[in-house]
């Protein structure tokens, strides 16, 4: 039976290696693009499904400091947006950051998979408006202007933690050494040093922690 199972685990580590040869040239060549096209320290590394698409086509608008891995995606609108983020940063595979307007992250900020944070609506809030912004996204590529989109700035300061699953709404701003714990909505803000577990400031967090 040991020998089944090694010969199967040899197997598969021989057929796997390919393809992760494979995946590390792609992400190589991505991140030889996004440095054309995006601000970013040197020592940045894009893993995994790694991704930025900086629609709105200012190089500036996106800026990542050192140390810091990208496995999930940031965006900026056609009409406009802009992410920072710090040094020492994690972005979780699956996790999106959408700007239209101001998304700013601190240093050693860790944000876990399938995080969304959004500093936008993305669409209009009356009907017939949304069709048309849809349409016009199908059929010409992202709007250059706004059309009545609401839009205000996300604040994320250092040493921030979020847990897997949780989403960070326009105009948010979460205080420094704050957790939010896992599949949490924020949608106001968060003090420093304070646990945010089911939609809500929890308590304080000390030294004892």
């Amino acid at each position: 039976m040991g020998l089944k199972l090694n010969l199967k685990t040899w197997v598969i580590e021989r057929l796997y290696l390919p393809f992760k040869v494979i995946r590390y040239l792609e992400n190589q060549a991505y991140s030889l693009h996004y440095r054309s096209i995006a601000s970013i320290h040197k020592d940045v590394k894009f893993v995994s499904r790694g991704r930025i698409y900086n629609i709105c086509n200012q190089r500036e608008a996106i800026k990542l400091g050192a140390n810091t891995i990208i496995c999930g995606e940031l965006l900026t609108f056609g009409h406009g947006g802009s992410i920072e983020i710090g040094e020492w940063c994690f972005v979780g595979e699956g996790s999106k950051i959408w700007s239209a307007e101001k998304i700013k992250i601190g240093n050693r900020v860790l944000i876990s998979h399938n995080v969304n944070i959004h500093d936008t609506n993305s669409h209009p809030f009356n009907a017939q408006a949304r069709h048309q912004h849809y349409v016009e996204i199908v059929q010409r590529g992202h709007p250059r202007t706004a059309n009545n989109i609401v839009s205000s700035p996300v604040i994320i300061e250092d040493d921030v933690w979020i847990g897997f699953n949780s989403i960070i709404l326009r105009g948010v701003k979460i205080g420094y050494g704050s957790i939010i714990g896992a599949g949490s909505i924020v949608t106001k803000e968060v003090p420093p040093n304070s646990l945010f577990i089911n939609n809500k400031v929890q308590r304080k967090i000390d030294e004892s922690d």
